[in-house]
């Protein structure tokens, strides 16, 4: 994907969602006057769509559908990225202490469906007065807006045992998300809580984005032969140097 934002993506849906429900191409000045698209922005999702032929811009400045478009998952990495880095340190984690990887698309010996987290947290904390350490592998799986229901609690809960704690999250505020479903957001509370599996909600998804840790995931026991073998596939050569730099 091209360095496009995700505020032009979120406009160029919304474009494609208004030219569906027409039957003939629409002047960018109607549709930036009519639905309040900010110029910038605008210019922006035009460019990308009429590049990827999504929309066209033709004569007098009139814009026409070639196909639908909805946001793609990765589309929302970088900006859950930043809002999970933001919510550890928020709750009192070091940056030193924590390592945080895109686990998304990286190759691995991995088999089986819903097995590969879109984020992985490693961290490692060392108290003054006991004798040990604390050894974290957080999993996170990511959802698009319209797939936030409970079969993500499912992929999340099938990294739980290779995790100390597994989280979904959905790049929703909680009123927009009951909205969508009720019914799917009550099922995917029951069954986070029932699993031990966590929620974390990012409001304001294209900026300022606020994440919430809505449900806190119940941290397990770590089984270190799986999570050993978990990490040695999925973590970067620079996730794995950070690692023994702890030991």
């Amino acid at each position: 994907m091209s360095n496009v934002s995700l505020q032009a993506l979120d406009c160029l849906s919304k474009i494609t969602n208004i030219l569906e429900g027409c039957e003939d191409s629409i002047t960018a000045t109607r549709l930036k006057r009519d639905y309040s698209f900010d110029d910038r922005i605008f210019e922006e999702a035009v460019a990308y769509g009429h590049e990827n032929n999504i929309v066209s811009r033709g004569k007098f400045n009139k814009i026409s559908l070639i196909k639908g478009y909805s946001i793609p998952e990765e589309a929302y990495y970088p900006s859950i990225g930043k809002c999970i880095n933001d919510l550890w340190i928020k709750e009192g984690h070091e940056r030193s202490g924590y390592y945080l990887e895109n686990t998304s698309r990286r190759d691995s010996r991995i088999a089986g469906p819903w097995t590969r987290p879109d984020f992985t947290l490693i961290s490692h904390k060392k108290f003054p007065w006991t004798i040990g350490h604390e050894f974290d592998v957080v999993t996170f799986e990511v959802k698009r807006p319209d797939s936030c229901n409970v079969l993500a609690v499912f992929e999340a809960l099938s990294h739980a045992s290779v995790a100390t704690r597994a989280y979904v999250v959905f790049p929703l505020d909680e009123k927009s998300w009951i909205d969508l479903d009720a019914a799917q957001a009550r099922r995917v509370k029951e069954e986070c809580v029932r699993h031990g599996i966590g929620l974390i909600l990012v409001e304001k998804i294209c900026g300022p984005a606020k994440p919430v840790h809505f449900i806190r995931a119940t941290k397990r026991e770590i089984d270190h032969e799986k999570c050993n073998s978990f990490l040695s596939s999925v973590v970067s050569d620079e996730g794995k140097k950070q690692i023994a730099r702890w030991k």
